[in-house]
């Protein structure tokens, strides 16, 4: 049995991320082979981070900070003596934003394991986003630091996100040296794991060791409805943030007015407590990990119409598990996941006539939507299932010690 220290500093329960819920399905499954241990700063004036409202089966270490002493040179030096006293054998550093690349450094000594979920350290701006004025930006920190900070620094003034701020200037991200900083602990680690080949290709420039790994769903929360929801009217669901101009609604939206007017009946389902005049949405609310299978089940085609070079694409991986066909953007993560023609179909991000005239060959062609609904869920059980995702990726990496 091995020790391994998880550091992540974001991490609060219940999740307000995919990013939280990767790193608990995944340690909570070593945990029964190895010793874990995951620290995380207790710091919410400006985020939940160390937030733990609910039961959660990780052994979990809190640190507290302040606004005063959470910054770049505080959290490494608190971070790195809590896990001496833990003595590790494996050091796990999962979310950070710009305090990240310091913690990094400081554990160096261990060959430190990054796992990097979204684009935080590569884009500086809007937490991670590779998104400028509406549309994809392929400008990469490490290579334009400074017209990078120049636009990080428009949009901190634009909106003034408080966390975002905060990180910004106690980290000295607006420094010129902070981009060498990064490519440092990029050297330094032992592995680094990201979630899509584009990310891939840009860490591997620092660091060979460098791997994509999937993430997962719950297979047993998110499966084909046991008693099957039926409706006279076809249902298309958006599910996720639907506010966000990343996300793509308004592609979506287009499309479907389009069907609307040459005379296609359907509903469109959406997350959001938002109330829309177009007759064919409805909102449901926000939901719940455990009230979205139920969601998933009422559906026959499910959209993910992002414009953003998504890392993963955790929706439509949860709509697959509930044997859904999916309809998504050819972007980031999700060229993997859909393989056009099987389970679902591809379409080039904001075109919305490309992205109608999918939604009404599935319309037209239920049987089609009924065998891509199987081969969803099957690829789901073969490449997204947690135990297997353990089991091959993240086990060989730890290797049990006396």
């Amino acid at each position: 049995m091995s020790k391994i220290a998880v550091v992540d500093l974001l991490f609060n329960w219940p999740p307000d991320g995919g990013s939280r819920v990767d790193l608990k399905e995944v340690f909570s499954r070593i945990a029964k082979f190895h010793e874990v241990k995951l620290f995380v700063p207790h710091f919410t004036r400006y985020y939940p981070r160390g937030e733990i409202l609910e039961p959660i089966p990780l052994n979990i270490e809190l640190i507290p900070f302040n606004r005063f002493n959470y910054n770049f040179f505080h959290v490494p030096i608190k971070i790195k003596k809590a896990l001496e006293k833990f003595s590790p054998d494996y050091v796990f550093i999962a979310d950070g934003e710009h305090i990240k690349p310091y913690v990094v450094r400081a554990l160096g000594k261990y060959n430190p394991i990054l796992r990097f979920y979204t684009y935080d350290s590569f884009c500086i701006k809007d937490y991670g986003t590779f998104f400028k004025d509406g549309s994809i930006c392929l400008h990469c920190f490490l290579d334009t630091p400074l017209y990078c900070l120049r636009c990080t620094t428009m949009w901190l003034l634009k909106y003034k996100p408080r966390m975002a701020a905060h990180t910004f200037l106690t980290s000295l991200a607006f420094l010129p040296g902070f981009s060498g900083i990064i490519k440092e602990g990029l050297k330094s680690a032992g592995k680094i794991i990201v979630y899509n080949e584009f990310i891939k290709e840009i860490a591997s420039k620092y660091n060979k060791s460098c791997m994509v790994i999937p993430s997962g769903v719950d297979t047993t929360l998110f499966k084909p409805s046991d008693n099957k929801i039926t409706s006279d009217i076809p249902i298309i669901l958006m599910s996720g943030r639907i506010d966000d101009p990343q996300k793509g609604f308004n592609v979506l939206l287009r499309a479907c007015k389009k069907l609307h007017d040459k005379g296609k009946i359907f509903k469109l389902l959406v997350t959001t407590e938002k109330k829309f005049e177009e007759p064919f949405i409805e909102s449901t609310g926000w939901l719940t990990q455990k009230e979205l299978p139920n969601l998933y089940h009422k559906a026959d085609i499910c959209i993910v119409p992002s414009i953003w070079l998504e890392p993963f694409g955790i929706v439509a991986v949860e709509a697959m598990a509930c044997g859904k066909p999916v309809i998504a953007s050819k972007v980031g993560g999700l060229l993997s996941i859909i393989d056009d023609g099987c389970n679902g179909f591809l379409f080039s991000p904001e075109n919305s006539d490309e992205l109608a005239s999918k939604i009404e060959l599935l319309l037209e062609k239920p049987d089609l939507c009924y065998r891509m609904g199987i081969a969803a869920r099957q690829k789901v059980e073969i490449e997204y299932n947690w135990d297997r995702i353990v089991e091959k990726y993240y086990l060989p990496m730890f290797k049990i010690t006396a």
